[in-house]
């Protein structure tokens, strides 16, 4: 397999919208970010953040924003033979429909770790891809197919959509007052069941998302401390440097250094 082009936390205007009758001429997987709507030979079917989409060669491919900013993951490719195809399916994931898993982060991970590898030559760029190909679609198959024992209350399917938009927009004022009202929770008891869900407090996530993001931003780009710091969700740049520090043990500059 190869990609043919790729996209990594994408976010576009809530007018966002894709009108391709005759497909993208490949193949098109979709991390959904945000509210969205996509439209089936079924008709209209509402999208949310956990939602993936995997369309198959000459699908139409009709979906649009829902009122609000459409944020994804995506990539586009194109098995090279048969074996490749037979890959797919043994994985069933089945094409052209909505899925859902609670935790996306290892795909959304590799396909961090493919965007790298495409934008980036070097000898072993196309062994490296495919392998990162396959590896993605095994952990996407493991995400959509696993289950939670225990935990398919409503509650849980809630928090576990929250968590992952946290990691996928970090940056966002993500108070507990806020968050709890959206839940219908009180914010102790909303800080209770996170934790006892996911091992870690609701403000110890977002920050452990934050400086995920800007790790990734670190060894990925060139925009400065600040600039980061900005695009992370910090106001402050020492703020960050900080809390980035206790985290990781190094400065951002340290961290920068020894990831190129």
């Amino acid at each position: 397999m190869h990609i043919t082009n790729i996209g990594i936390n994408h976010w576009h205007d809530p007018d966002f919208f894709i009108n391709r009758p005759q497909g993208s001429g490949d193949y098109l997987i979709l991390l959904i970010k945000s509210k969205a709507i996509f439209t089936f030979s079924e008709g209209d079917t509402e999208a949310s953040a956990g939602n993936v989409v995997l369309y198959k060669k000459g699908t139409p491919q009709f979906y649009r924003a829902d009122g609000e900013r459409f944020g994804n993951d995506w990539f586009h490719f194109l098995p090279d033979n048969e074996e490749d195809l037979q890959f797919l399916q043994g994985l069933d994931i089945a094409y052209d429909r909505l899925h859902f898993s609670q935790n996306l982060s290892e795909p959304a991970k590799i396909m961090e770790m493919l965007c790298h590898e495409y934008f980036f030559d070097h000898p072993n760029k196309t062994e490296s891809i495919n392998l990162l190909l396959r590896l993605f679609f095994i952990k996407l198959s493991e995400a959509l197919h696993s289950t939670s024992q225990g935990r398919n209350g409503t509650n849980y399917e809630k928090i576990s959509a929250l968590r992952i938009s946290i990691y996928n927009d970090p940056a966002r004022d993500w108070s507990i007052s806020a968050i709890s009202n959206v839940l219908a929770m009180s914010p102790s008891s909303f800080q209770h069941t996170y934790k006892k869900l996911f091992g870690v407090a609701p403000v110890n996530d977002v920050i452990a998302a934050r400086v995920e993001r800007a790790k990734y931003l670190l060894s990925t780009t060139d925009h400065s401390i600040k600039q980061i710091a900005h695009i992370c969700g910090y106001a402050s740049d020492m703020h960050f440097v900080r809390q980035f520090g206790k985290i990781t043990g190094m400065r951002p500059t340290e961290f920068r250094n020894r990831s190129q």
